[in-house]
């Protein structure tokens, strides 16, 4: 992408001429180098590194989770319920699988699996939700 930068030519009036945004940015660059403020820059353009990607493996995990399933609405169900999200909700284990039309033992036990693959700690469930 190029900028037109306009200058004034007696005979010809006002004409237009291309400089490269590029070149722009590479002076605004060279001057945050020379103050010292390049890494100012990266921080307000969030470039700064993280120390871990423990954030970016969580998401992958999920998104290779949920993209693999064959029924995402019964995988997006079973994650909820294994993070805990489900407390927040009036729905049971029993009900989830009912929505699903599995037991409550076998929505147990996808939860389970589910937490087993994505390194999740074990909660609670109780068993009277699951008979």
């Amino acid at each position: 992408m190029d900028r037109i930068v306009y200058s004034h030519q007696a005979n010809a009036g006002i004409t237009a001429v291309r400089a490269p945004v590029a070149d722009g940015v590479r002076d605004i660059l060279k001057d945050c180098e020379q103050e010292g403020l390049v890494d100012e820059l990266r921080q307000a353009l969030g470039m700064v590194p993280r120390p871990d990607g423990t954030v970016v493996r969580a998401v992958r995990d999920l998104v290779y989770e949920l993209a693999g399933a064959k029924n995402r609405d019964l995988a997006v169900d079973v994650l909820i319920y294994a993070t805990g999200v489900a407390e927040f909700d009036v729905t049971s284990l029993r009900g989830y699988a009912g929505r699903h039309g599995l037991t409550a033992e076998g929505f147990r036990k996808q939860v389970l699996a589910m937490q087993r693959r994505l390194g999740l700690p074990p909660r609670p469930m109780q068993q009277s939700d699951a008979n």
